[in-house]
């Protein structure tokens, strides 16, 4: 079977290492995130602070990365953004994830603090916990250069993190190669254990328990995403990812009305000018990433995320593709959020337009929109922890309370963090969506597949309509495949299969983190045109590791996985006790379009009834029930949240827990 079969153990407190088998794991949790927050939820108590030396650092990967269908591992920790430092993993592509794989380790379980800088090694079944004095300071391109030099292989592949997980950023990331990252929130746990990186080497490959049909399985996605349903969105990720998707296209999503003819595209004469060719993860057909080479800025990659600035043009316009370039590059090098730098430096730009700051607050460096100067200067000294920028080590939140003057109002944050991938769906969810971290839970809005429609339509040579009512009808079919009903997903209006689409979405996503299968080519985008979800998920498991999984067997494991990860985050709220910052209204944050949400008040409080009574949360505090539980096999998870349930109660998410007058 695919599983390597072994589970890495490293406390660089004690320095010891040690090695376990998966396989007592597999039955009850199949692998990857699952095992993964098995083993976390276990060992790490609630009340454990995510820079504790007892809080663990894990990578998991899956039972499909390795695969020519899987490449996708995850990272999981408490984190230090948010309240109550709940439990998150998030997701890192690359080659890393194979090479742990190939290396014979399913997971690397690293808790403890070790006294000084250090890095861990790996080769196969050599595991060294190495000296990295002389790389702490580096960015994480040096980093990874000097490391490759020192072990005289190029191949090694490398995760590690920069200046700011190194001074405990919350913002922090870990990052791989050029590109790819475990987003914001890791980066500082990884900090906090003086670890600057991990370094993986492995050449013992996998076994594939049937390999003629896996091939068969693979030919059959293959084809499909060359010249069947998926093939307009796969060409489109490999010649320009979902670069010309958000800087150009999302406007339709919001509305804006359709042109009679395809305007010109300054996104497409970039890419052309400057883009040197698409890269990606180990094994992946799309090949999503961009390389660039701007003269004057710099080199480098990007992923999706990291277009989003060219969206919200909080810090620049859509068409200021140097800037967003020059930022993109440095928040890789330093390792820290793109999009939490979006979030920090518009409000420092907003403060500084409404008078609240002067440039004598940020060094003499006036926070103008538009300002190579002060992009710079955000990314620069919140990474390295100088000036101004040591207000930012903790958040926005606790640099806004520094600040004063109801300055947190202005800011587009929740509890601490960048609202996207949270806000955007936490209404369709009541009080559950409190325990929700923002990502890797975030359930696109159909609607969202109107950013396609220029780029589509250049790719089929069709009117901007034509392409428009292509996507209708990938949105219609998916609606169709999931509550028979093909029109939901766009009305307006209470259905009591609304939440069903949300439930389906949520199960694909998390379970491409049990798998290793990138959500990103799956029927997670349905409404893009792909179509290769859990029914598919359950039958390439099969011929991997020879085990009979099913559909039914895979979504029992979505939910159980969504109500562990989210009985854990009750039980750290109770044990910590902390609110979420809350300063702009939760109505006013920063969302992507989503189609059939209700807008009668009303009507969407039915929604979250349904989503809380179908999932099993009590829908008035969102946490999981007993009943729940009990039917996954959870009885340890119930009890743990009986006993610790009297006084409690929990506030709403969605409801901002102190509210400010609105100043916009």
């Amino acid at each position: 079977m695919t599983m390597a079969g072994t589970i890495l153990r490293v406390d660089l407190t004690r320095g010891s290492i040690e090695k376990e088998p998966t396989s007592k794991y597999v039955d009850d949790y199949i692998g990857g995130a699952a095992i993964g927050t098995k083993i976390f939820c276990d060992e790490v108590p609630p009340v454990t602070r995510a820079l504790d030396p007892e809080n663990m650092l894990m990578f998991n990967t899956g039972p499909l990365t390795g695969t020519l269908l899987g490449n996708k591992a995850t990272i999981g920790a408490k984190t230090a953004e948010r309240a109550n430092h709940p439990y998150t993993f998030v997701g890192m592509g690359g080659q890393i994830a194979s090479e742990i794989k190939f290396a014979g380790y399913d997971h690397i379980v690293i808790r403890g603090r070790s006294a000084r800088p250090v890095y861990i090694y790996i080769n196969n079944d050599t595991v060294e916990i190495r000296d990295a004095s002389h790389l702490w300071g580096l960015d994480t391109h040096e980093t990874q250069y000097k490391l490759r030099q020192e072990l005289e292989d190029q191949d090694v592949q490398i995760a590690c993190i920069g200046p700011a997980g190194e001074n405990l950023v919350v913002y922090a990331l870990i990052l791989h190669d050029l590109d790819n990252t475990a987003s914001r929130k890791v980066g500082s746990v990884m900090g906090s254990k003086n670890l600057k990186a991990v370094a993986v080497r492995g050449t013992k490959g996998l076994k594939i328990a049937d390999p003629k049909l896996f091939l068969e399985l693979f030919d059959e996605f293959y084809q499909d995403i060359t010249t069947g349903r998926g093939s307009t969105f796969a060409r489109q990720q490999h010649q320009e990812g979902i670069s010309r998707q958000i800087a150009e296209g999302y406007q339709f999503a919001y509305g804006t009305e359709l042109p009679k003819e395809i305007p010109p595209s300054p996104m497409m004469d970039f890419l052309k000018k400057f883009m040197v060719r698409p890269s990606g993860c180990a094994f992946c057909s799309f090949q999503c990433h961009q390389m660039f080479s701007v003269p004057g800025v710099g080199n480098g990659a990007t992923t999706c995320v990291n277009y989003l600035g060219l969206l919200f043009q909080r810090m620049y316009d859509a068409h200021d593709f140097d800037l967003w370039w020059e930022r993109t590059i440095l928040a890789n090098q330093y390792g820290i959020d793109s999009l939490s730098v979006e979030m920090i430096g518009s409000w420092l730009m907003e403060l500084y337009r409404r008078g609240l700051i002067t440039e004598a607050d940020t060094d003499g460096i006036p926070m103008v929109r538009r300002s190579r100067e002060a992009i710079i200067a955000v990314i620069e000294k919140i990474a390295k922890k100088e000036g101004f920028g040591k207000l930012f080590t903790d958040g926005i939140a606790p640099a806004a309370k520094k600040i004063g003057k109801d300055s947190l109002v202005y800011a587009d944050q929740y509890d601490n963090a960048t609202p996207y991938a949270w806000a955007d769906y936490a209404p369709d969810l009541g009080a559950a969506a409190q325990w929700r971290t923002g990502e890797v839970e975030r359930v696109p809005g159909f609607g969202d597949a109107y950013g396609n429609i220029p780029v589509f339509a250049e790719i089929l040579g069709i009117s901007f309509e034509e392409a428009r009512d292509l996507i209708d009808s990938y949105c219609s079919d998916a609606s169709e495949r999931i509550t028979g009903d093909r029109d939901v997903w766009k009305t307006p209006r209470y259905s009591k299969n609304t939440s069903r689409i949300t439930i389906e979405k949520e199960d694909e996503i998390l379970l491409s983190d049990v798998t290793g299968v990138c959500e990103a080519r799956s029927s997670y985008l349905e409404h893009y045109g792909l179509r290769f979800g859990i029914d598919h998920f359950a039958r390439w498991l099969r011929a991997a590791t020879g085990i009979n999984y099913t559909p039914e067997r895979l979504r029992e494991m979505g939910r159980k996985l969504r109500l562990l990860v989210d009985s854990y985050n009750v039980l750290c709220k109770r044990a910590i006790g902390e609110e979420p910052a809350v300063g702009m209204p939760f109505e006013s944050l920063t969302v992507l379009p989503t189609a059939g949400r209700p807008k009668d008040p009303r009507e969407l409080k039915k929604v979250q009834e349904d989503y809380c009574a179908t999932r099993g949360y009590d829908p008035a505090t969102g946490v999981p029930t007993r009943v729940a539980l009990e039917e996954l096999g959870l009885e340890d998870i119930a009890d743990r949240l009986e006993s610790t349930a009297a006084g409690s109660a929990a506030p709403h998410a969605g409801k901002a827990v102190r509210k400010t007058k609105r100043h916009r």
